[in-house]
């Protein structure tokens, strides 16, 4: 009997500390449930983003010495795509060949819903890109103008729906291609 006792006795001070679990767990619980619906959602105030935005030509050159030129010409596969085969890119030099293709840096781009997104524009290859943003839904949403290397230009448009615009040059179209990703505000 006197044994049953002593046990009891050691069990009190952990059945306190398991109540005080369960409380602290039913108080989790709670702060849990009060910020169901609420993860993912951003409620910033719509503002405005703006992002620098470089028109770049990318090259790279070799010699056949190294690396045999392509059968075919890379600039049949996208209007992207530049090509200048052994004995064009120097006549001095028969072997040495080149390939390039023009890009938007950076490339990918995120706003938020609401934003007015301003792309600052800096031509730094190619005399000329006739230039546009394209909405999610297709249309037009900042009309093409003609960009020249070395000069800045100023592109705005409001996200107004959420999804991918596509900031597209047409003479190197499809590598001269950004995207602006516009996500939901709440």
């Amino acid at each position: 009997m006197l044994l049953a006792a002593v046990a009891c006795t050691d069990i009190k001070p952990v059945e306190d500390r398991v109540g005080a679990a369960e409380q602290s767990i039913a108080a989790a619980q709670a702060k849990l449930t009060s910020l169901e619906g609420k993860v993912g959602k951003i409620a910033a105030p719509a503002g405005k983003v703006e992002y620098t935005v470089r028109g770049v030509e990318i090259k790279g050159a070799t010699s056949t010495d190294s690396l045999a030129a392509p059968t075919s010409d890379p600039a049949k596969l996208s209007d992207g795509y530049r090509y200048k085969g052994p004995g064009v890119f120097e006549p001095a030099n028969p072997k040495r060949w080149e390939v390039s293709t023009y890009i938007w840096t950076p490339g990918a781009i995120t706003a938020l819903q609401g934003d007015q997104v301003n792309l600052r524009i800096f031509i730094i290859n190619g005399d000329k890109h006739t230039t546009w943003v394209e909405g999610p839904d297709g249309k037009e949403v900042v009309k093409e103008e003609v960009q020249n290397r070395g000069r800045e230009y100023l592109m705005t448009f409001t996200a107004s729906q959420v999804g991918t615009y596509k900031l597209i040059c047409n003479e190197h179209d499809p590598t001269m291609r950004a995207v602006i990703t516009a996500l939901p505000r709440s």
